[in-house]
Formats: structure tokens, C-alpha cells, sequence
């Protein structure tokens, strides 16, 4: 399931996507330059991924551990180091996506009609109904801890997440998920134990580091 966190107005883009580091662009078809005068219908997130979607192609980008985005008001044209690409829109300011570190894993793609790209492996979102199911009644021998950190089991919670979710629900993260569910404690994942109008404890977490000033999911 696709979470929108923003909406654009439609915007015409001014000079698209200039590649940065060339390792950073995974696909080859549609190419960049074709992002050029298309419009921006919806700004998304599926996991950890940013999905841009435009009038025909989407641009999806994915920062990885060492990534940062910079809104540059007014729009720049400079190459600082790290640098991995940088968006352009028709009166607006421009967007930098860069990766501090030695590691180059930060990327983007240019994703045609049909083509899901990395987003095709991933699991259900945490607050789907899809997980919920998972965590209640799936069949999977890993622990709970290794679960979490899977991508494609559950999109967008990672290795940092999963330890304030474990810690929160109060659980043992060399439990696995088939012991939870036969003591019943798999339902602390999921359902808040003081106050059922709070956030489960998975949800909870989460907010905690958005408020925090950490990556949405």
C-alpha cells in the first residue's frame, strides 16, 4: 500500500533529473532526459523508498543509510561532494539528494508504465491490514527481531526500528514469531496495552522517531 505524506500542485518540470554519480541510476529505459516537461501529480512513500509520480514515468530514490536530502531555495547548479542527484522543477526550488560516508548505496530510478522496479519485492506497510495478519496468524520460523528488519516481509521499519518496536512491546528479540503467537503476546505488536485509542506499539515507535526528528518509517 502506497502512503502519501504530500501533495504537489501540478508543477512542469524545468530541467529534470541531473545525474550526479553515475552508479546511482539504476535503470537505463526511460531515460532521465524524459522527465523533462512532465508533470508532478503526487509526491508518495512505499517502505523506505520516496515514489515521485509524474504524468507517465515515476522517479523513486532511496537515501540507504548515509543518504540526505537538501531543499536548495534558490536552485543550484554546484557538484558538492557526496552528491547523487539532483531534481528540478519550474519555479520552485530544487531538490539534492547526497550520501555522506565512503559507501554508495544511495539510488534512484526512472520507472516506465508497469514497472515497479524495487518496489516489487517489498512486503505489506506496518499498518496494514496484511501484517496484522502476518504477525497473528502467519507461519514463519525466523525470530520476531529478524521479521521486522526484512524488507520483504514488512516495508520500511529496518534494523534501527525494529529495536525500539521489540523494546517497546516488551518482547525478547530472540522470540520468534511462532512462540508469541502460541503464548498470545504477538497481539502486543498490534494492539496498545493501557489505552485502546493509542497506538499499537508498532505504530507508536515509529511516531516516537518521526517526532524525534528520525526518517518517516
Amino acid at each position: 500500500r502506497q502512503q502519501t505524506f504530500g501533495r504537489a500542485r501540478p508543477r512542469r518540470a524545468e530541467a529534470g533529473a541531473d545525474p550526479l554519480q553515475f552508479s546511482s541510476l539504476k535503470t537505463v529505459t526511460p531515460r532521465a532526459a524524459e522527465l523533462v516537461g512532465t508533470t508532478i501529480e503526487r509526491v508518495a512513500r512505499r517502505g523506505k523508498f520516496v515514489v515521485i509520480e509524474l504524468a507517465g514515468p515515476r522517479l523513486v530514490f532511496h537515501l540507504s543509510q548515509g543518504g540526505r536530502v537538501d531543499v536548495e531555495d534558490p536552485p543550484k547548479s554546484t557538484r558538492p561532494r557526496g552528491c547523487v542527484v539532483r531534481f528540478r522543477f519550474e519555479g520552485r526550488p530544487s531538490v539534492l539528494v547526497k550520501e555522506f560516508g565512503r559507501e554508495r548505496k544511495a539510488g534512484w530510478w526512472v520507472l516506465g508504465e508497469h514497472d515497479d522496479g524495487p518496489l516489487a519485492k517489498l512486503g505489506p506497510e506496518p499498518d496494514s491490514d496484511a501484517f496484522a495478519e502476518l504477525m497473528l496468524h502467519g507461519v514463519d520460523g525466523r525470530r520476531v527481531h529478524t521479521i521486522l528488519r526484512d524488507q520483504r516481509t514488512v516495508a520500511g521499519i529496518g534494523r534501527g526500528y525494529s529495536d525500539d518496536i521489540i523494546h517497546r512491546a516488551k518482547l525478547s528479540p530472540y522470540a520468534s514469531l511462532a512462540s508469541l503467537q502460541d503464548a498470545g503476546m504477538a497481539v502486543q505488536m498490534l494492539q496498545h496495552p493501557v489505552d485502546p485509542g493509542d497506538d499499537d506499539d508498532v505504530a507508536a515507535a515509529l511516531r516516537e522517531a518521526e517526532q524525534g526528528g528520525g526518517t518517516v518509517w
